[in-house]
């Protein structure tokens, strides 16, 4: 039964079962299956090849595994019989290599037909004779131990049967006998050991040497083997290593064993079973006396112990000592026996000194188990199965451990054992091996991560195919049950759509909107896999909606064809109708109207493209695109069912007056409409600013309209557009319109139609169609030009850079204008070679010659050329011929014009960047006629050019104007303002009502000639500035100003005054000189004196003589007194003080004009009586009553 399960199980009968599952589903399901009206598995052909497909993939896939394994078991033979390195204390001759793979490659041929035979059933012996895997059917065990440990002599004389053994040769034919070389491998019949090198156990001959090719060979294993690399690991040590070494070296043996040990389980990835073997037991002193005499089965039989497992698979290695004081009893219990048994008094002696003897070995062997597999907490714990004592072969002489100690102990002579016969004889070794440890090949475990991913593939591959079984029988159900509710729901939309269809009305209307819920509602009514995806819950075969689809596409047909037609019908006879205005429109009208009533015309393209454009235009701003979207399918829908002929009556006499009116239109502008109409030229890409000058187009221009730099000219309007788009179209539009002009105008003059089936008449009526495009060609170019601006710059670090985009290499005004030249450049010669446009000067002859010819049979000659002989494209060549002719060389060599308006545009970048650098240092900007050579270059430029650099010159220095007036205001603030605010702000005579006087040496470093305010007007501000104005205000330079006028420019302008009132004289300190002549004085007063800084001016009502003062006076002694003569009742004198004294007395009297600008009446007060003179100054202002005076006050700024 047990057999039975497992090959119901096994992976081929499971693969086997679901290839025929898979078949099944296909041969059942495949007809099902449907894509569209497509059923690509209904044939019974097409099924088998599917099936013949997924059957052969995965033989093939099992095929290539086989291979693979083949090839790396062949990679692992010569791996095992390759030479050992050069160097080598064993190196075999080629002659031994040779015979060595001639005997391993007929083990290996041995073994697998050995496991041939061992299969007796059938699928058995198929599975072996694949031979994939015939590495993992034996257990293989690797065997380490010290140099000379008896690991290879074990082997020989286990008792195991070697396939390569031959009677002649025996088992001892393979090299290593002596000590192995490398590796030995031997082939048994239960397993296969590795016999390994002493050295590769300490490594202490060559370690790094060692190392390497131990590391290798494990690689080789792991390689090999990646499942489960080994079964086991048999450890050897011998009795004379443990009982002759001394503790050190016993130590570091032990160490070795240890770290090959924890090798083997980190590089592997597996834990493995570990039998240690004390080899040599026959050297102990009375073992070949006590025990040579056993039969040949107790011989056999294992003389160790196997310590015992727990749950988790861990040994009781601690049970050694209790094991091994077993084993010793065992040998003393029988001690008696054997003893009566021998005759002989020596060998009597050894028989009852050998348990002693053994149990010599009790504690160096319990101290090298406990190194080599005591657990630690950093390493893999060793699983160490058991200790077993072991003897191969009786060589050597036994060691006498007892006795030796002895002559140590009292230094007696020590007494050598005679040497062991040879007897041929192996003890506790064949069942070892046959029934301990290769019985126990199961212990040995398996790569987890190899494990774990054959078992997720395994797990995977059943889970696909159950989820796939229970998907299908799911999605059926599924299917059903959706089909069935989705005809039910199909019958309850029928009902609403009957419902729709009684609401709607049904009166003669051009109203199609009305129309669109029931059209949706009867289109929707069934979702066919036609017109739409099928949902995969409606699908596998069970979907019915192809059946309900085609009775509600009848329906929905029929409703387009009696309710929708009539519609569009009637909205076309509208449109008749009512675009008298537009001849153009009624033209297309008529033209859809006719095809409507005549099936002979029907063009669905061309009524299509008539009712797109008329709903574009005329539907109402509320119907969304998705709407439109709509009304676009239910027309495609409508055209698609062939002639839609109108079931209205066709108005006869509306069509003659439509058509009569339509004649009277050339056709060659009815020829230009149809063009624009069918959108030649919207597959080429407009011209834009952006494209054509590069990323750096934004920094510079913009349009003058607002619209972006990304709009620009149409494509039909370009030069592509005109020889792609117009060009081609262009014949074929007028040959189309002719033709069209009998049966949309009914124009029936056999004459007209003759004179337009001839080449010469179409080719002339093809150029009166050029020359109304050209003609609106050159006028949006026109206006595009013309809408080209520079940006705004608001500031001199903006306006500097611009001009440094625009002059740099990368400049975007050449890859403009350039482009510019090209779109205006329709004539082909322009670009063409020598040869070429001598051809076009030929063929332009031929043409001229053609036209003179046809003038004397009466004809009209073509319009190819324009009156003088040039191509019909110089109608736009021609406008732009200033443009074309700056971006062009004159001669093919020198630079073209525009190279030289670029230098003149980097002067203008240079002369901002030292007008930036000069303000950013407090300065005034350098003085340049760089903007007077841009203006009058500007002048001689076409456009854009012209605009463009009067723009960048103005912004230019409007930008330096601002950031000069922003740098002076600071400068004026700094210079004069704080002085100004110290000594003037304030102070008499700024301030009439004040005490404090303005001293005299400031009121000259302010106002004199060369003082603050004038220094700073001559040398700052004189040439921004327009003194001829009144008031002052700024001067226009180059079409820009500092802006509009301040406060402070007046403050300059009144200092002006001040400076030319007081300073007359152009000295450094303020002056005046003042007649005082008398006027009128009252009776009463016999003397009248005024005292100017000891300048006396006296009158006694004698002759009126004027007496002169000057201001300020000679004295300094800042005192004015004015006294009379006699003393009256009141005051008799008035005096002030101060550099102002003059003007303060004034201040105090009454002062009236005197008929002159320079003269002015004072009435002096004297304590009631009155004298009144005349003063004449010297300057025509009145310095007493200077306006500029009160309103200065002190500039802050600019």
């Amino acid at each position: 039964m047990k057999k039975l399960l497992s090959f119901l199980f096994s992976g081929m009968v499971l693969a086997i079962i679901g290839l025929l599952a898979l078949s099944l589903v296909i041969w059942i399901v495949g007809p099902l299956i449907a894509i569209g009206t497509l059923r690509p598995l209904d044939s019974v052909w097409s099924r088998l090849i599917l099936i013949g497909l997924i059957v052969g993939t995965y033989a093939l896939i099992k095929i290539i595994s086989a291979i693979r394994a083949k090839k790396a078991n062949q990679a692992v033979v010569n791996q095992l019989l390759a030479p050992a390195p050069k160097g080598s204390d064993a190196e075999p001759e080629a002659p031994e290599v040779k015979l060595l793979r001639e005997r391993f490659e007929k083990g290996m041929e041995t073994l697998k037909n050995a496991r041939f035979e061992a299969h007796k059933g059938v699928w058995s012996g198929l599975k072996a004779r694949a031979g994939k895997r015939y590495l993992y059917e034996l257990p293989w065990y690797i065997i380490i131990g010290a140099p000379g440990s008896g690991k290879t002599t074990a082997l020989l004389n286990s008792g195991l049967r070697f396939p390569l053994a031959t009677p002649s040769s025996g088992a001892q034919g393979l090299p290593g006998v002596a000590g192995t070389r490398n590796c030995d491998w031997w082939f048994t019949d239960q397993a296969v050991l590795l016999d390994t090198a002493g050295r590769y156990t300490t490594q202490d001959s060559d370690h790094q040497a060692d190392q390497t090719a131990w590391n290798g060979f494990l690689a080789l294993l792991k390689r090999a083997r990646p499942r489960q690399p080994v079964n086991g690991v048999l450890v050897t040590v011998s009795v004379p290593d443990l009982l002759t070494k001394s503790a050190a070296e016993r130590q570091a043996q032990a160490a070795a064993v240890r770290t090959r040990l924890q090798e083997l389980h980190e590089q592997l990835g597996v834990r493995f079973p570990i039998y240690l073997m004390v080899t040599k037991c026959d050297l102990l002193s009375g073992f070949m006396d006590s025990l040579g005499e056993l039969d040949r089965d107790t011989r056999a039989t294992p003389w160790g112990f196997t310590f015992k497992l727990d749950d988790k698979q861990h040994s009781d290695a601690g049970a050694f000592l209790p094991e091994f004081d077993a084993l010793e009893k065992r040998l003393t219990d029988g001690l008696i026996d054997r003893l009566q048994l021998e005759h002989d008094p020596a060998r009597r002696a050894r028989i009852y000194a050998f348990p002693q003897q053994f149990g010599g070995l009790r504690n160096v062997l319990k101290s090298f188990v406990d190194d080599v597999f005591s657990p630690s907490q950093f390493e893999q714990n060793p699983l160490i199965r058991g200790v077993y004592f072991i003897s191969g072969t009786q060589e050597g002489t036994p060691l006498d451990r007892m006795l030796g100690n002895i002559a140590r102990s009292y230094r007696l002579e020590r007494t050598v054992l005679p040497p062991n016969k040879a007897s041929g004889k192996a003890f506790f070794l064949e069942r070892l091996l046959n029934e301990v440890v290769f019985a126990e090949s199961e212990l040995g475990g398996t790569d987890l991560k190899w494990e774990r991913r054959r078992g997720l593939m395994a797990a995977a591959g059943y889970a696909t195919i159950g989820v796939i079984a229970t998907a299908l029988l799911v999605a059926w159900g599924v299917s059903f049950f959706n089909n069935r509710s989705y005809v039910n729901e199909v019958s309850q939309r029928e009902q609403g759509v009957r419902s729709l269809l009684q609401t709607t009305p049904n009166r003669a209307s051009s109203d199609i909107l009305v129309l669109m819920p029931a059209l949706k509602a009867t289109r929707d009514l069934a979702v066919g896999d036609s017109e739409r995806a099928v949902p995969w819950s409606l699908g596998f075969g069970l979907y019915q909606g192809r059946k309900l689809d085609a009775a509600s596409r009848q329906a929905y047909e029929r409703m387009l064809v009696d309710a929708l037609l009539p519609r569009i019908a009637l909205r076309v006879e509208d449109q008749v109708k009512t675009s008298i205005d537009n001849p153009e429109l009624q033209y297309e009208a008529l033209k859809a109207y006719v095809m409507l009533h005549d099936p002979q015309h029907f063009d669905p393209k061309a009524l299509k493209s008539y009712f797109m454009a008329d709903w574009d235009q005329n539907l109402p701003r509320s119907v969304t695109t998705e709407q439109r979207a709509e009304l676009n399918g239910y027309l495609d829908d409508l055209l698609a069912q062939g002639p839609a002929v109108s079931p209205l009556p066709e108005d006869r006499k509306l069509v003659d007056s439509t058509r009569a009116r339509l004649v009277a239109i050339p056709l060659a502008q009815r020829v230009y409409y149809r063009l624009k109409q069918q959108g030649v030229g919207d597959d080429i890409p407009e011209f834009t600013i952006a494209k054509a000058a590069g990323n750096s187009a934004a920094l510079v221009f913009m349009r003058a309209s607002g619209a972006p730099l990304t709009k620009g000219v149409p494509g039909l309007f370009t030069f592509d557009g005109y020889h792609k788009g117009f060009q081609p179209q262009v014949e074929q539009a007028t040959k189309q319109l002719s033709e069209e002009e009998t049966w949309v105008l009914g124009v029936q003059d056999s004459a007209r139609s003759q004179s337009l089936r001839d080449p010469a008449a179409l080719r002339r009526l093809t150029d009166d169609v050029r020359q109304i495009y050209l003609t609106e060609y050159a006028t949006i170019w026109e206006g595009f030009i013309a809408d080209i601006r520079m940006l705004p710059s608001d500031s001199l670090p903006k306006a500097s850079q611009m001009a440094r985009v625009l002059s740099s290499p990368e400049s975007p005004l050449k890859p403009l204008l350039t482009a510019l030249s090209h779109e205006t450049t329709l004539s082909l010669s322009e670009s063409k070679s020598i040869i070429d446009k001598a051809q076009d000067k030929a063929e332009s002859a031929l043409d001229k010659s053609r036209d003179q010819i046809a003038k004397l049979f009466g004809d009209k000659p073509a319009a190819t050329a324009v009156a003088d002989g040039r191509r019909i494209e110089s109608i736009v060549d021609d406008r732009f011929l200033a443009l074309r002719q700056m971006v062009t060389s004159p001669d093919g060599k020198s630079p073209a014009p525009i190279d030289g308006t670029l230098g003149l545009i980097n002067e203008v970048y240079t002369l901002l960047t030292a007008t930036e650098t000069a303000v950013q240092g407090g300065n005034v900007p350098p003085p340049s006629d760089v903007p007077n050579k841009v203006k009058a270059e500007a002048a001689r430029l076409p456009e854009p050019l012209r605009s463009l650099l009067n723009t960048l010159s103005v912004s230019g220095t409007s930008a330096a104007l601002d950031a000069t007036r922003a740098n002076l205001g600071q400068a004026i603030k700094s210079q004069i303002g704080e002085f100004c605010q110290q000594a003037i702000s304030g102070r008499y005579p700024f301030v009439r009502g004040s005490n404090r006087d303005v001293t005299q040496d400031d009121f000259a470093r302010m106002f004199a000639p060369g003082g603050l305010m004038d220094a700073f007007f001559q040398q700052q501000l004189a040439r921004f500035v327009d003194t001829s104005t009144r008031p002052w205000s700024f001067r226009k330079l180059e079409g820009a100003t500092m802006g509009t006028d301040s406060g402070t420019l007046a403050q300059f302008q009144r200092a002006a005054a001040i400076r030319d009132t007081f300073f007359r004289a152009g000295g450094n300190q303020p002056g005046l000189r003042l007649d005082f002549k008398p006027f009128e004085m009252d009776a009463t007063i016999t003397q009248f004196t005024l005292d100017v800084d000891g300048q006396l001016v006296k009158y006694a009502h004698g002759p009126q003589i004027p007496a002169t003062v000057q201001w300020p006076g000679p004295r300094g002694s800042s005192l004015v007194r004015v006294s009379i003569a006699p003393p009256g009742a009141g005051d008799n004198a008035i005096v002030t003080e101060g550099p102002w004294a003059l003007f303060r007395l004034f201040d105090r009297m009454a002062l009236s004009p005197a008929g002159a600008p320079e003269r002015f009446n004072v009435n002096f007060n004297v304590g009631g009586r009155h004298a009144t003179f005349t003063v004449t100054s010297s300057s025509v202002q009145n310095p007493f009553r200077l306006p500029e005076l009160s309103s200065f006050s002190c500039p802050g700024g600019l």
